[in-house]
C-alpha cells in the first residue's frame, strides 16, 4: 500500500485533508514494475493515471526523425498519464520504469466512481491536475507544440461551459476551495460576486430556449471584459454567473460588480421583433469577513444578490 508520506507529496493531492486522502488511497492499484519495462507505449489507449511510488520513471517522446527523446524523469509522488482521465485519445508518450520500482494506478473508470461516490474530493484532484498539467504542457520544448495544443484542447473542455466559455460549476468549486485554502495560510483575503439576470425566466418564455441561450453568451464577453487577469469567471448555472476575486476586499470588488452591471445594461442584443436589452444584479462578499467557509461565503454573496433584486434590481448590494 502506499505510504502516507508518498500521498502527501503528489501534487494532486496537496489540498487533501488525511481523511480524503484515506478514501483517494482505497481506489489505487498497486504494480512492481522490473528496470527498463514500459509502463505503456507512445500511441497506446489510455485509460490509467499513474503515481510512482518507488523508483525512477522516463518520459520518451518519438522525434520527427523517429528517435526516441527523453524529455522529462519522475520520482516518487510524481504523476504522469492523466490526459486519460480526460479524454480517450492515444498515449503521446512512452514512459519506461528505469531501475524498477513500484508505481501505483488509478483506473479511468475508478476515477469517475470517486466522483460519484466523493465529489468534493474528486473536484480538488481534478483542480489541481488541470493546473500542474498546463504548467506542464507551457513548459515544454518545441518539438512537442502538437502535444501541447491537444493538452490544452483537452483540458479547456474539462473546465470550460460551452455556451460561454467562461470556467464551468465543477472548476469553479475546486478553485474557491482553493482560494480559501490560500488564504487561510496567508492570512489573506478574496471576494465573491454572485450575478443573474434580471426577469430572465420571462425573456425565455417570450422568445424561446435558443434566444435565452443566445443572450447568456452575448453576456459572457461584458462580464470577462472588466474584469482582471488573476480574476475566475465561472457560469453557475442557466443564467447565474460567479466571480471570483483574489486579494481583494468587497469594497474593491463592488466596483468590479459595478461595472459588470453597466456592460450588461449597455448591451443591445438582437431579437426576433427587434433589439432586446437585459439588465443583472449582483451580490458580493468578502472571504473570511463575511464568512469563512465555502459555504458560508457562497451563502453571504447569495444573501447579497437577494438583496440586491429585492431593491429594485440592475444593482449591486454588498453583504451585510
Amino acid at each position: 500500500m502506499i505510504s502516507a508520506e508518498v500521498l502527501h507529496s503528489v501534487g494532486i493531492l496537496l489540498h487533501l485533508s488525511d481523511e480524503e486522502l484515506e478514501i483517494f488511497r482505497r481506489f489505487l492499484k498497486e504494480t512492481e514494475c522490473s528496470p527498463n519495462e514500459a509502463v505503456f507505449q507512445q500511441g497506446d489507449e489510455g485509460k490509467d493515471l499513474f503515481i510512482v511510488g518507488e523508483g525512477r520513471v522516463a518520459v520518451r517522446v518519438r522525434a520527427s526523425e523517429g528517435a526516441d527523446v527523453d524529455v522529462a524523469e519522475l520520482g516518487p509522488g510524481d504523476f504522469f498519464g492523466e490526459m486519460a482521465i480526460f479524454e480517450d485519445a492515444p498515449r503521446s508518450a512512452t514512459c519506461v520504469m528505469s531501475d524498477g520500482g513500484r508505481i501505483y494506478r488509478l483506473r479511468k473508470s475508478d476515477f469517475f466512481s470517486l466522483m460519484e461516490q466523493h465529489p468534493r474530493t474528486a473536484i480538488k484532484v481534478m483542480y489541481r491536475m488541470v493546473n500542474i498539467t498546463t504548467g506542464r504542457l507551457t513548459n515544454t520544448s518545441s518539438f512537442l507544440s502538437e502535444l501541447v495544443q491537444w493538452g490544452e484542447g483537452a483540458r479547456r473542455r474539462a473546465i470550460t461551459d460551452d455556451l460561454t466559455g467562461l470556467y464551468n460549476r465543477r472548476y469553479l468549486d475546486g478553485a474557491l476551495e482553493q482560494q480559501i485554502a490560500e488564504a487561510q495560510v496567508k492570512k489573506g483575503v478574496f471576494s465573491l460576486i454572485m450575478m443573474d439576470l434580471d426577469r430572465f425566466h420571462g425573456i425565455n418564455d417570450a422568445y424561446g430556449q435558443a434566444f435565452g441561450d443566445q443572450l447568456i453568451a452575448a453576456v459572457a464577453p461584458s462580464v470577462r471584459a472588466v474584469l482582471g487577469p488573476n480574476d475566475v469567471p465561472a457560469r453557475y448555472g442557466g443564467d447565474e454567473f460567479t466571480i471570483i476575486v483574489p486579494g481583494r476586499s468587497a469594497v474593491d470588488a463592488m466596483a468590479s460588480a459595478e461595472a459588470i452591471r453597466s456592460a450588461v445594461e449597455a448591451l443591445e442584443i438582437s431579437g426576433p421583433d427587434g433589439v432586446v436589452r437585459v439588465t443583472s444584479s449582483q451580490g458580493v462578499a468578502e472571504f473570511p469577513r463575511h464568512g469563512q467557509t465555502l459555504e458560508k461565503i457562497k451563502q453571504a454573496a447569495d444573501q447579497a444578490l437577494y438583496r440586491a433584486k429585492e431593491s429594485g434590481r440592475n444593482r449591486a448590494a454588498m453583504f451585510e
